[in-house]
């Protein structure tokens, strides 16, 4: 079929409004046109395909086998235009673009929190923010910069290391106030709650704290840090959180440090350009108030 004689978006979305009520009075008040149109739209439709799309009976009308199968497809490519066009005018072609890639607890604990002072000092930009875990491929040109916790054991290309991981112990202030921890003897009274992509994280901590009695743990385990941090909220338990991630929430007084105990994992945060992006101004601009940030806190 040729562009020119393609149905229009209006006559789809005609039929999409009758399909879904398999009435025409129903679609003519949806659309906001008189029912006499409505059907004049579907009959050009029908006869432009070369199709019956609807079999119309005393009863009332119902899709014939060609309309069912036109129906999801038309209900598919209405909503990639609608979803296309909305996309395009929230991203605003007139602003540059920068798409970061980031793990969810950097990005919910630490990054959403303080994008805005980044958008304060670089204006007219467009920042989109994904999250992820997996190894990460750049030849498809999303993301500009990519950040995440990987063991520092290892070397990586084109990675720049952020920050060694710091963790530490904590407790939500009402279930402390409740329980108070003043010398690690007290712990035993507490639960633990898992990390279930770091189960390692307690052993090593009663390694390094010299806890030899066993740690009773939460029935509940958690993948990442932004729900371990929730569940302690919950005071479910006491949780390791990275230090930078947690600080807000310590300024807040919603948790505390019981022991002022930091515990170095086996992990850190890097950065990770593809190398055609590494000279843009705008990802140039983000590493510098990163770095600004990590230098001067915790790293």
């Amino acid at each position: 079929m040729k562009l020119s004689k393609l149905p229009s978006i209006k006559s789809l979305r005609t039929f999409l409004a009758v399909a879904s009520s398999l009435n025409f009075s129903k679609a003519a008040e949806k659309l906001s046109i008189s029912q006499g149109a409505v059907s004049k739209q579907v009959l050009a439709l029908e006869k432009q395909l070369g199709l019956a799309l609807f079999d119309r009976c005393v009863n009332g009308i119902e899709l014939t086998e060609a309309g069912k199968r036109f129906l999801p497809k038309v209900t598919e490519a209405l909503h990639i235009i609608e979803s296309s066009s909305a996309d395009l005018l929230q991203s605003n072609l007139t602003q540059d673009q920068l798409n970061i890639s980031v793990t969810p607890s950097f990005a919910s604990l630490w990054l959403v929190n303080r994008l805005e002072s980044f958008l304060t000092d670089v204006p007219n930009i467009h920042v989109n923010i994904r999250t992820g875990d997996e190894a990460n491929k750049f030849d498809d040109g999303d993301n500009d910069i990519v950040i995440r916790c990987l063991p520092t054991s290892l070397n990586y290309e084109q990675a720049t290391l952020i920050c060694r991981e710091q963790l530490f112990l904590l407790g939500s202030s009402e279930l402390l106030q409740q329980k108070p921890i003043t010398n690690k003897r007290q712990l035993a009274s507490h639960t633990f709650i898992p990390h279930l992509t770091r189960p390692e994280l307690w052993q090593h901590f009663k390694t390094e704290q010299n806890i030899s009695s066993n740690l009773n743990y939460h029935a509940i385990g958690y993948e990442h840090f932004y729900m371990s941090l929730s569940a302690v909220q919950s005071h479910y338990g006491l949780a390791l959180i990275p230090d930078f991630m947690a600080a807000h929430f310590l300024e807040q007084g919603v948790v505390q440090n019981p022991l002022g105990i930091s515990l170095q994992s086996q992990y850190g945060y890097y950065m990770s350009i593809p190398h055609y992006k590494k000279d843009s101004r705008n990802v140039v601009r983000f590493c510098l108030w990163l770095e600004q940030y990590f230098s001067k806190a915790f790293c």
